[in-house]
């Protein structure tokens, strides 16, 4: 396994980040990218499931 911080230097990336503003749904789920891959999968929970994620938003709520 490896360091998961390899590439960043001082808290930051190593490289410029690419700008995906013109990118749609369809080419982000081509991007083979861990992180990318789990924040659409959450995106796509929720959509399906929206009553649920309001329910517990509302529960966590003081």
């Amino acid at each position: 396994m490896g360091n998961r911080r390899e590439g960043v230097v001082g808290g930051r990336c190593g490289g410029e980040l690419p700008d995906l503003s013109g990118v749609d749904l369809r080419e982000l789920r081509g991007i083979e990218h861990p992180v990318l891959a789990e924040v659409l999968d959450g995106l796509v929970e929720r959509v399906l499931r929206p009553a649920e994620v309001l329910n517990a938003f509302d529960s966590g709520v003081v």
